[in-house]
């Protein structure tokens, strides 16, 4: 009876955990009156599709079709709601001003809110998974790592696809080993619901379409030509399709924008993402060294890589539904010149899940012995304690001042008004909002905030790194961003070694604006810096002053 108690408040505890790490700081970047847009830069993109949708009137047409539709209208639904509550009140022209700042951060938080609950849910879902994939003790572990999960726990605070999607393929391999168990219709077709969603959502997520097939064809007995002409397995794909196309019909209705948008993504993908992936290697070791290694923290990983040469070795049912998806979803990302750590998040389910299972399974070997039963139990904890603490110093960050509110009130309080200010590149979401509109999608917005005055004097080149521009007007200061140089420096870019070298000659560093990840004084050990989609919190901000 005790045990019956104790394991739903286990669960109940792992889910408020996680959800703790969710909300803590996911109120960060929101617009206020010196910025009016996110400081994420994918969020106003998302978001101006779904205030596109009106259910009433019946426009459904996003008119965005980068991604699937299906997110996009659970968040023009969450704003309905929020509207219809009266926790959003839009000025009748939805204009953009200061006096409304407030309205357009609830659209936002609206957006964020839908990822928050996918994500809290995400983790319970993985307990039920790891439950009818292995055993209820893995699911429960498996669910404390998901619980924990650095990048996670971070892209759940985000107005974007990544976590909603994943929260979609966790219920597809649900009911893929269902599938398994059953063999009922039911299953099949909630499998392939689900997958449709989650490409609806994601397209690529919609790989996942490989677990529910695989599970048909280890689950049926019959003759291969048999299990081939199924109409169960015709059910999946059948399934499948429906969802997705309800899920983002514009695929049917505005086929040329979707058909336009998707190979644009496509070719996106194929050929990079300006500086940022480029020299990065081979996909396939940047997105273990980069993407999973600050993703999931080092022991996490180490666990995770142990479980997939585990499950590799021993290829049960259970491992062959899982390792099928795993796999070719990562060999597809990792064929890609795009690289972005977020990629990975699809996939993290089964790393949980593999980690614990050869947890377990190592743990259980030992158990007999004293000393290697608590080394094992020392291990977790340790691995727990690690993970939990780079969650929390990430989390820290998110809840803080960000580095380019903070410098933007410094140069309020410390730059003479009329100044010269003079930045490397066009202002965007990176830069310290010295004017409000910096953020705004379109660069002719930017340039035009940075074209009025006053109180300062903004200087914008032609061309971006131009030192004798520094040399001709002679800014009073100057103000870069990390997101603006770093590519750069590791390219040995020569534009920005000329650029530093009259920065050197001519200015001073007056302030530097950073934000570490640590937790009470304890700078978390990591090599390197965060990938680039990790880094959207607190950049390094650099102000220089003229000699």
């Amino acid at each position: 009876m005790a045990r019956k108690v104790a394991i739903p408040a286990i669960i109940i505890s792992i889910v408020i955990l996680a959800a703790a790490l969710r909300i803590w700081g996911s109120a960060w970047g929101l617009p206020t009156a010196q910025h009016y847009f996110s400081y994420h830069p994918d969020e106003t993109v998302v978001l101006s599709a779904a205030m596109r949708i009106n259910f009433f009137t019946g426009q459904i047409d996003p008119g965005f079709y980068n991604y699937g539709s299906l997110y996009i209208y659970l968040v023009a639904f969450s704003i309905l709601f929020g509207s219809g509550w009266g926790l959003i009140n839009l000025p009748a022209s939805n204009l953009l001003s200061a006096a409304h700042i407030g309205e357009f951060s609830n659209l936002y938080m609206a957006g964020r809110i839908v990822s928050l609950l996918m994500g809290i849910a995400t983790v319970y879902l993985v307990y039920a998974l790891g439950k009818r994939a292995y055993g209820r003790k893995v699911g429960i572990l498996a669910a404390s790592f998901m619980a924990v999960m650095p990048i996670h726990v971070m892209h759940s605070k985000f107005l974007a696809v990544d976590v909603p999607a994943t929260f979609f393929v966790t219920l597809a391999l649900i009911f893929a080993f269902r599938i398994v168990d059953g063999r009922r219709w039911k299953d099949y077709l909630l499998a392939g619901v689900f997958v449709g969603l989650a490409a609806a959502t994601k397209y690529n997520a919609g790989l996942v379409i490989l677990s529910p097939i695989v599970a048909h064809f280890v689950s049926d007995t019959r003759k291969p030509s048999r299990r081939l002409l199924s109409l169960k397995l015709l059910s999946i794909i059948l399934a499948t399709a429906v969802a997705f196309f309800a899920g983002t019909p514009g695929a049917l209705m505005n086929s040329g924008k979707f058909a336009s948008d998707f190979a644009y993504e496509v070719l996106h993908v194929r050929t990079g993402h300006g500086l940022v992936f480029t020299d990065t290697g081979n996909g396939y070791i940047y997105h273990i060294a980069h993407s999973l290694y600050y993703g999931m923290g080092l022991p996490l990983l180490i666990l995770a890589v142990a479980g997939l040469i585990y499950a590799l070795a021993r290829r049960s049912r259970s491992d062959l539904i899982l390792l099928t998806f795993a796999l070719v979803y990562y060999a597809v990302i990792g064929a890609a010149q795009v690289r972005f750590a977020r990629y990975t998040i699809p996939m993290l389910p089964v790393l949980a899940l593999l980690a614990a299972r050869v947890t377990i399974d190592v743990c259980k070997r030992t158990s007999e012995r004293k000393v290697m039963a608590i080394g094992c139990a020392a291990a977790l904890a340790l691995v727990m304690a690690y993970t939990l603490a780079y969650s929390l110093s990430i989390d820290r960050v998110y809840a803080a001042t960000d580095t380019r509110d903070a410098a933007a009130a410094w140069i309020s309080a410390n730059v003479p008004a009329n100044s010269s200010i003079a930045f490397p590149t066009i202002p965007w979401f990176y830069t310290p909002p010295v004017r409000p509109n910096f953020g705004a999608m379109m660069v002719s917005q930017r340039l035009q905030g940075a074209s009025q005055m006053p109180p300062y004097r903004l200087i914008v080149g032609d061309v971006e790194w131009d030192a004798n521009l520094l040399k001709q007007q002679s800014p009073a200061y100057i103000v870069l961003s990390s997101f603006e140089y770093e590519d750069r420096v590791r390219l040995h870019d020569s534009s920005v070694k000329s650029y530093f070298d009259m920065l050197n000659a001519n200015y001073r560093l007056q302030h530097r604006f950073d934000e570490r990840l640590s937790l009470g004084g304890w700078q978390i050990p990591l090599i390197g810096k965060l990938p680039h989609d990790m880094s959207y919190a607190s950049p390094d901000i650099l102000i220089y002053s003229r000699k």
